[in-house]
């Protein structure tokens, strides 16, 4: 029996080396997984980044339509008011309603000047007209309507085409056209 003791004590004062947790995660394993995150992250995000902008354009667009029909509302039960004090009363009230998207300093409808995402209102008294215009951050025309009651005319930019096209695409299409 002594030596069953003796052999336990020495069982109990030996430390016995577990082995290491194989599931254990290091720190190069999670580098490596951060870097291919990153990489996706970045692969991807030109897109989001599109998307949010045309998103920011529509919102410009219709911006542009809702002036565009309230304004067309006012000459029908207003004929004989001018362009311009339409157009400034138009501009106040949806001002305290509609915002900028691109430019949160700046207002939604603006009166004569550029400036960015704003839809810019140019009444002309004599033809009893009103322009609506917007241009994106690159100044490409967004909308372009021209309001003479009791009809109006519109231009609006397809954000859903591509804005660069081939010379070669743009013969073709230009070939086409001609036929």
């Amino acid at each position: 029996m002594d030596e069953n003791k003796k052999e336990t004590e020495t069982m109990e004062t030996t430390d016995i080396k577990k082995p290491e947790n194989p599931n254990k995660i290091t720190a190069f394993e999670i580098f490596i997984l951060f870097l291919i995150i990153l990489c996706i992250g970045l692969y991807i995000s030109p897109n989001f980044l599109v998307k949010l902008e045309n998103r920011k354009y529509a919102q410009i667009q219709t911006n542009a339509g809702i002036f565009t029909s309230k304004a067309l509302s006012e000459f029908s039960s207003n004929p004989k008011m001018k362009a311009s004090v339409i157009s400034k009363k138009l501009t106040e009230e949806l001002n305290a309603v509609n915002k900028n998207p691109l430019s949160k300093k700046e207002p939604a409808y603006i009166t004569g000047e550029k400036c960015e995402g704003c839809v810019i209102i140019t009444p002309d008294d004599k033809l009893n007209s009103i322009t609506v215009e917007a241009y994106s951050k690159e100044n490409a025309l967004l909308v372009r309507t021209v309001i003479q009651p009791p009809s109006f005319v519109t231009y609006t930019r397809d954000l859903t085409v591509p804005d660069k096209k081939d010379k070669k695409d743009k013969k073709k299409e230009a070939e086409k056209d001609a036929k």
